[in-house]
């Protein structure tokens, strides 16, 4: 029985480790992010970190799903961050390398951020 628990703790820790932290090592209060189009010109939706919880700027204006999307991070004292993605329902899948990584499981996973479950309706 304990070999089993300390096999379902190694592979919890292996699906953790498996969201890198595309984002920082941390999102300290403050911390924004905007989803825009390729062009920097249409913007999707806006959020703040507040404790903990991602709270909208503005009414989000759900992109279609197979847009394509930046996400712009903003970090306070630090200097913003671009990365591309594609809109999905409620989510953004960031490209990374060859991968797909859902930007709603990386918040709640990796970050601890509590979400509704999707960024819009």
């Amino acid at each position: 029985m304990k070999r089993h628990l300390l096999l379902l703790l190694g592979l919890c820790g292996l699906a953790f480790a498996a969201l890198p932290p595309l984002l920082g090592q941390a999102l300290p209060p403050g911390t924004e992010l905007r989803l825009l189009s390729p062009d920097l010109k249409t913007l999707f939706a806006a959020w703040r970190l507040e404790n903990s919880r991602l709270l909208p700027l503005s009414p989000p204006l759900a992109p279609r799903p197979g847009t394509e999307v930046r996400l712009l991070l903003s970090v306070p004292g630090k200097k913003p961050q671009v990365l591309p993605g594609v809109a999905a329902e409620g989510d953004v899948l960031l490209l990374l390398e060859k991968e797909r990584v859902s930007l709603v499981r990386l918040l709640q996973e990796a970050y601890g951020v509590a979400l509704p479950g999707r960024l819009w309706p």
